[in-house]
């Protein structure tokens, strides 16, 4: 019942942005928006999720490996599946697909799902995968997305495309200092934690109306089939290449695997929409992603998670 009551929640803030851009806003209004949640939401979140846990129950090597195979993977398979069944050559297409088909809705529904369902035992994992998933799948799309867009070859534009894509990430930076702050045991001062505190809740609220008033219907009507395999991707395979990986891995700690596999079996998080309008590719597809992947996983989660425990 909590599932449902969650998904319902997105789709209500969906549907206030949907109105409010027919109504009220005008359409230079959502860029700041983003803006904001890409540059300061987001990574208050993401530092306030990693300073406040200790580095031993955040890093568990094989886990997290065994996380970024099955994301790797699923994300081969979204791209590939594209590119054969749906005749799409363009690079950068295929790097938002991918990211369409393997980032998850973490924040909003991971967090209080794998919390209600695994409890605190399953804290530390949560965290942990969620902080990898942000960094290595926004940050690897990044990477890939500057180096399809930077000219020459060698060193000098190897290093470009790095600092273009990590080392001006917010995303990849708020993670980095909050590993430093978290290492050192560094006590923020009262007024700058209570900043964090209030920033980091807007990221949810404000991603999803954005992502609501950038939805266009007639979008699904040109590209439905190839949206409906990345919703089957998202759902199935990626939990299900999860799941596999996991055992092939030998993971033996049940915490982390079901973590993993729930948070796996997610929809597509709106993170992936503010990527493709921040690259200006494919965004209104990838909102429609976001809103269908949605939709199906008030089946699709309820059956992984009845599988699962």
């Amino acid at each position: 019942m909590a599932g449902i009551e969650t998904i319902l929640t997105l789709f209500l803030l969906i549907g206030l942005g949907y109105i409010g851009k027919r109504t009220v806003l005008a359409e230079q209004s959502l860029a700041p928006l983003n803006t904001f949640v890409y540059y300061f939401a987001v990574p208050a979140l993401l530092f306030n999720s990693v300073y406040k846990l200790s580095l031993d129950s955040l890093f568990q090597p094989l886990y997290l490996f065994a996380f970024l195979v099955a994301v790797v993977a699923t994300a081969l398979t979204a791209a590939l599946g594209c590119a054969l069944f749906f005749s799409e050559r363009n690079k950068e297409v295929l790097i938002i697909r991918a990211l369409n088909g393997t980032f998850s809705n973490y924040a909003y529904m991971g967090i209080p799902m794998v919390f209600g369902l695994l409890g605190e035992a399953a804290y530390g994992a949560m965290i942990s995968i969620i902080l990898l998933g942000n960094v290595f799948q926004i940050g690897g799309t990044q990477f890939l997305m500057e180096s399809q867009r930077q000219e020459g070859t060698g060193l000098k534009q190897f290093l470009a495309i790095l600092d273009k894509s990590l080392l001006r990430s917010p995303i990849f930076l708020s993670t980095f200092f909050g590993v430093l702050v978290s290492a050192f045991a560094i006590e923020l001062p009262n007024v700058l934690a209570s900043t964090l505190d209030l920033l980091a809740p807007a990221t949810v609220p404000v991603a999803l109306f954005c992502l609501g008033a950038s939805l266009e219907f007639k979008t699904l009507k040109q590209s439905k089939v190839e949206l409906f395999w990345l919703v089957i991707v998202k759902l199935v395979i990626h939990p299900l290449l999860t799941l596999v990986i996991f055992k092939l891995a030998g993971v033996e700690d049940q915490n982390w695997l079901l973590a993993a596999v729930i948070l796996a079996a997610l929809p597509t998080g709106a993170l992936a929409h503010v990527m493709a309008i921040r690259y200006d590719v494919k965004e209104k597809e990838t909102s429609l992603t976001v809103v269908l992947s949605t939709m199906a996983a008030l089946v699709s989660v309820s059956c992984w998670v009845s599988f699962l425990m």
